[in-house]
């Protein structure tokens, strides 16, 4: 249990420069095009500029969430979400880092 949860922290710390570059390219858009914060959405943002991604993932979510919260997530507005998603794994992982070191066991 140890090993798992150590992981899971060190993967929620380990993704927020990736999560930080996606916001910042994100508000980057917003800034140089017509785009608000509030109309960029999951789909435009990635449809636009992640294609080959974007093709991949879709269906995924579709196949693995039900429709109605899947088209809720793509239809969140990317800046505020990729935010969020930021903050809040990156706080998961510095809270669950610590409890998992002082665990016993491997």
């Amino acid at each position: 249990m140890k090993g798992f949860l150590l992981a899971i922290a060190y993967l929620c710390i380990w993704t927020t420069p990736f999560q930080i570059a996606l916001f910042l390219w994100g508000l980057g858009v917003v800034f140089t095009s017509e785009a608000t914060v509030l109309s960029l959405t999951n789909t435009a943002f990635m449809s636009e500029f992640l294609p080959w991604f974007y093709s991949w993932l879709k269906p995924m979510t579709y196949f693995i969430f039900p429709d109605v919260f899947a088209g809720f997530i793509w239809a969140l507005p990317f800046t505020i979400h990729v935010f969020l998603k930021g903050f809040f794994s990156t706080w998961l992982g510095l809270w669950l880092l610590p409890i998992a070191k002082k665990m016993k066991g491997s």
